[in-house]
């Protein structure tokens, strides 16, 4: 096995390769991508259907992207906030889909344990922190009803960081060590006979059909499930944007760097307020697991290995952790990861059906996908097998697809975006108004909405 991509993967005792496809063959459901939305569809597919011929086909091998590299957040956020969404499709349907996201983060835990799998599953709830006055109004204008808002001193029962002003403790949301979990999945799956071909490269879809290694696999229906990667594909190419994230993580805290940050609970996540978003959790051998978006946008979408995209992120994301929590000034970095995860031009999360053709593709996550992957895999699945019982809630997901710009414009306006994203966090910071800038940067990242 080549150098793992993660932290979460180097804590797998060994990851031993499935078989290729080496034949052609024809199932009833071919599912392209070895990450949580295809394992998950193919769990809930199997679980519907036991007689269903189901098979994934990975590039490389189970958890070697996104699944594999997040943050771990088992949460009910969603890429867009609530009040857009509500904007768009009426407060009813909002809150039909913050129902189905909070459910969602319990069915996640509720799988993890029937299925056995040991991926450190804590619902723990996540911390959102204020450190200026302009984010305090942005998590005060958009907290979810089941969230609880304190004062500074009542954020340090949960976390003591620096500059805080307030805060809220949202319950629904748990942690996992997220390679453990897409790598166990598949594990249940071999078990339950659902096949799953790593180093399978897919090359070209049909009517019905893929080409995969050079073979040809017939179904009834495909599932493209390889969100950033998406745009690898020509024909697909503007239709996800593939943004990085970054991530570090710390040895274990000692006794007293870990009383420095208030003696957490195990699992407890945690992020700011500020536009280039920053997360973390207290991992389950107590460490800091830390990541962040700004790392520049690749032209024409290419995807390179992490340490060659953000060679300054390591340091950024440093600093970061030590200004938030001083008290682990001294603390060591042992890991320094990342990877792409995909957005769409409005940032909503898609599920994208031809029936001529059999195709279903699912993208956009934008970085809340732990969750959001579950939730997809059985929409899908009811999709394929009980549409008559299929939620209203998915009509979020069909919204007809954007097309990001062609380059150069996508690199030019991404890129900026980014940059001006720091500017306004910056200016925010020193209480200098943002409203001009904050809208032209939501405009060119395509969060204006």
């Amino acid at each position: 096995m080549s150098v793992l991509p993660s932290f979460w993967l180097h804590q797998i005792d060994e990851i031993k390769p499935r078989a290729s496809l080496r034949s052609s063959i024809e199932v009833d459901v071919a599912i392209v991508g070895g990450g949580l939305t295809g394992l998950w569809t193919a769990r809930y597919l199997a679980r519907l259907d036991p007689s269903l011929r189901v098979a994934v086909f990975e590039r490389s091998y189970v958890g070697f992207g996104a699944s594999g590299r997040n943050g771990g957040w088992v949460s009910s956020l969603f890429p867009v906030s609530f009040s857009r969404v509500e904007r768009e499709y009426g407060s009813v349907l909002a809150g039909e889909l913050k129902s189905s996201l909070e459910a969602t983060v319990d069915e996640v835990g509720s799988q993890v344990e029937q299925l056995g799998i040991r991926c450190d599953f804590t619902k723990a709830g996540t911390v959102l922190l204020a450190r200026d006055h302009a984010q305090w109004r942005r998590l005060q204008a958009d907290v979810p009803l089941s969230s609880t808002l304190f004062d500074a001193r009542g954020v340090e029962r949960f976390l003591r960081a620096n500059g805080v002003i307030g805060g809220a403790h949202e319950p629904q949301c748990a942690t996992v060590q997220p390679a453990k979990l897409v790598r166990g999945l598949a594990d249940r799956l071999d078990e339950m006979g659902v096949r799953i071909y790593e180093n399978t490269d897919v090359v070209s879809f049909g009517d019905h059909a893929l080409v995969a290694n050079s073979h040809t696999v017939k179904a009834r229906s495909i599932v493209v499930a390889t969100e950033s990667y998406t745009a690898q594909f020509a024909k697909w190419h503007r239709l996800v944007l593939p943004l990085y994230s970054m991530m570090i993580v710390t040895a274990p805290l000692n006794d007293a760097q870990y009383a420095s940050i208030g003696s957490p609970k195990i699992g407890l996540s945690f992020a700011d307020e500020r536009n280039l978003v920053v997360y973390g959790q207290i991992t389950a051998d107590r460490r800091i697991a830390f990541g962040g978006r700004g790392a520049p946008y690749g032209y024409g979408s290419t995807i390179t290995p992490a340490p060659e995209r953000g060679r300054d992120m390591r340091q950024r994301l440093e600093r970061s952790v030590r200004e938030l929590l001083p008290g682990l000034d001294g603390v060591e970095f042992t890991h320094f990861w990342g990877g792409t995860l995909g957005v769409t031009r409005d940032w909503f999360p898609r599920i994208d059906v031809n029936e001529e053709s059999g195709l279903i593709k699912v993208y956009g996550y934008a970085g809340d996908g732990v969750a959001l992957t579950n939730l997809i895999g059985r929409l899908i699945a009811q999709r394929l097998l009980t549409p008559q019982l299929l939620p209203s809630v998915s009509k979020i997901f069909d919204r007809p697809p954007r097309s990001w710009e062609p380059e150069p414009l996508r690199y030019l306006g991404i890129n900026a975006g980014l940059a001006m994203t720091q500017v306004v966090d910056s200016l925010e910071q020193r209480g200098i108004p943002t409203s001009i800038l904050d809208s032209l940067r939501r405009t060119l990242i395509g969060q204006k909405g």
